[in-house]
């Protein structure tokens, strides 16, 4: 399986994991087919997706990844984090921050720190403080939408929250 098939497969299901809250719960139908698909993924495609070149593949890669095993994927969202593309940082750092919660990730206190916090106008700053408040590691949290491309840090949460315990 390529990443031309996943997507061919999956049609436009990345479309939704930009802002998927926007049509209430619809994304749950919207991204079945690559939670269907993610078994037949193999790893190293995975992963591949997750640190790939365009946020498209990002967010697929993401969803695949939190289907399947994640803790084998935290590596790999890292370093997506490390050269960031605007649209899927969000996803990632709520991805994270939902395995931080759940004890999968070990997020540490300079977590926020270790990435260009300027980058896509302050987003990855934005968006590690959001994941560091969720996971419990910062009392207090930043509020409204992503600087870069307006995304809701709560409706990925409860995204990849829903994909995880799926």
């Amino acid at each position: 399986m390529t990443e031309d098939d996943i997507f061919e497969q999956t049609k436009g299901a990345y479309l939704c994991l930009i802002h998927p809250k926007r049509s209430g719960d619809l994304y749950r139908q919207e991204i079945a087919p690559v939670i269907a698909l993610a078994p037949s993924v193999s790893d190293e495609l995975v992963a591949s997706m997750i640190t790939g070149a365009s946020w498209r593949e990002r967010l697929l890669g993401i969803c695949t990844a939190m289907a399947k095993r994640p803790a084998g994927f935290i590596e790999p969202m890292l370093q997506s984090l490390r050269d960031p593309r605007g649209i899927s940082i969000v996803p990632t750092c709520a991805a994270l921050a939902v395995l931080a919660q759940r004890s999968i990730f070990l997020m540490p206190q300079s977590f926020s720190e270790s990435f260009d916090r300027q980058v896509f106008d302050g987003e990855i700053g934005w968006a590690t403080d959001k994941a560091m408040h969720f996971a419990g590691l910062r009392a207090d949290d930043v509020l409204g939408r992503g600087p870069n491309y307006g995304q809701i840090f709560d409706d990925h949460i409860e995204v990849y929250s829903w994909i995880h315990a799926g």
